[in-house]
Parts: C-alpha cells; structure tokens; sequence
C-alpha cells in the first residue's frame, strides 16, 4: 500500500505541469491543420472548421447534420480547463489573474464577428461562447470544491472538448475528401488536440484516484 501511495504521490506532484503541457497541446493543436493539404490555401485549422463547413450545400441544406458551433467545442473547453488549472494551482496572484485574463480572451475568440451576432446561423456559437465566458469567470469557485469532484469536472471538460469536435468532423471528412477529390490523412493539429485533451482525462482520473490529502 505504501509503494502504490508513494507512486500516486509522485504522479499528482508532477499534475500541474501535465495539465499545462496538455492545455498547450490542446490548443496549439486546434489551431493546426486538421485538413492537410500541400496547398496552404486548402488547409483548414481546427478553428476555421466552423465557417468552412458552411459553405457545403449539404451542411446548409441539413442534408449533413453538421452543427457547426461544435467545432468550437475545443478552444471554449480548454479556456475553461486553464482558468480552473490558474485558479487551483498558480499562487501569484498577479500570475493567476493573467492566466485568467487570457482564458477569458481564448472564450471571446470563440464569439461570432460582431456583424453576425444576432444571425439566427451563430446563435449557437454566440451561446457557446457566452456559456463558456461565464463559466471561466466561475472558474475561482472551483477551488471550494472537493478534490476528487475537481476531478470529475476536469474530465468532463476534457471530453467536451475533444468529443464534440471530432464527431462533427467525422460528419464533415467525407464532404471534403469529395470537394478535394481526394483522400487526406489526419492533420497534426488534430492529433495534437486529441492527445492534449486525453492528456486532461487522464489527470482528471488522477485526481479522483491520488491522494486524499492533495491539494491540486
């Protein structure tokens, strides 16, 4: 037992770091490529999967039953997951209400351009967008709940970040192999998202299972 809670311990103190290398490759991957292509002009991010899947006839006929407000499911889960991991685990406070300020910027990247705001088409990213704003400014709550519920909620969050978005590009693939008339691999910044956010399931089972005493 002790060698388990030793391991356990050694795991949870190196959590902090994880989670801010899982939160980094989240995000740097969902501004990377997840349709590759030779031509820059034909690549598409992570980030411009929402407006690019508009453009399909099929997407706008409901033909394809895309919802293109959940391909922004990844920045707005990882805006959230950085204002839990600042306001848990960063002591300065100087240091916690920067890294915070910046979650809060990656919720607004997530808002509709201004013109479309009361567009019918973005009134589910605007709500998306809205939701998770709030709720990074909830973020400093967290730290009054439970260890383990802590846990449970960061991953909860790691897997709205990463299931949403890649059921919709499951939807979308094969209407771009069909515009590209051409098959295309997996894109690094795909990769790169789902593995961060694995990365976030993981430390938020770790949570559940470390140490009681733990206090991150």
């Amino acid at each position: 037992m002790r060698v388990g809670g030793s391991w356990l311990s050694r795991i949870w103190a190196i959590s902090f770091w994880l989670r801010l290398l899982s939160l980094v490759l989240a995000t740097a991957g969902y501004f990377g490529p997840w349709v590759p292509h030779e031509t820059a002009a034909l690549t598409v991010t992570g980030f411009e999967l929402a407006e690019f899947a508009k453009f399909f006839p099929q997407v706008q006929g409901g033909v394809v039953p895309v919802i293109r407000a959940l391909f922004l499911t990844p920045l707005v889960a990882a805006a959230i997951l950085l204002g839990l991991v600042a306001n848990q685990c960063i002591r300065r406070p100087i240091t916690r209400l920067a890294t915070t300020a910046f979650a809060i910027l990656l919720t607004l990247a997530a808002l509709p351009p201004y013109p479309y705001f009361f567009d019918p088409q973005y009134r589910g990213q605007l709500a998306l967008a809205a939701g998770g704003l709030l709720l990074v400014l909830l973020t400093p709550l967290a730290c009054h709940l439970p260890r383990r519920a802590r846990g449970i909620l960061i991953a909860l969050l790691a897997l709205a970040g990463a299931v949403p978005a890649l059921w919709q590009f499951a939807l979308l693939r094969p209407l771009v192999v069909a515009l590209y008339n051409a098959p295309f691999g997996l894109g690094w910044g795909l990769v790169a998202c789902v593995a961060g956010f694995t990365l976030l399931l993981l430390c938020g089972v770790l949570a559940v299972a470390g140490p009681g005493r733990s206090k991150n």
